[in-house]
């Protein structure tokens, strides 16, 4: 061991120099790991922070969706209904009008006054129902 500390003695100044900058090398390189991994960490708490606003705004978006399917099926049931509700006036009409015709057939007096001047009004809901 001896004979390598002989070798090296002309370069020990030349050793010490190397070995001080690779310390600073590496204190450098230490502390720019350190900062780049407190900017990650920064970037994912502010990640997370974006995300965590993101599944509030989802679940808000799909409440506000489900209500809109609910919505939606309730305006179809009434359409359906509303549908129903006019065949059945239309039925009613037809009906009355049908009535309307047999009683001018059977009936003088109806028959008189259908013939007669009838007021514009009623003449009009007469007709309508023919």
């Amino acid at each position: 061991m001896k004979w390598l500390i002989n070798l090296l003695t002309p370069f020990k100044s030349e050793l010490f120099a190397m070995v001080g900058v690779l310390a600073v090398c590496g204190i450098g390189a230490t502390i720019a790991a350190y900062l780049h991994i407190q900017r990650q960490n920064d970037q994912i708490e502010t990640l997370d922070g974006r995300v965590g606003d993101l599944v509030i705004a989802n679940k808000g978006w799909a409440a506000r969706y489900a209500e809109q399917d609910r919505l939606r099926v309730l305006e179809q049931e009434n359409v359906l209904l509303l549908q129903d509700k006019l065949d059945l006036i239309e039925q009613q009409g037809v009906a009355s009008a049908a009535q309307l015709k047999q009683l001018e057939k059977t009936n003088a007096e109806v028959r008189e006054l259908m013939a007669r001047r009838l007021p514009p009004e009623l003449r009009r809901l007469l007709e309508q129902q023919k």
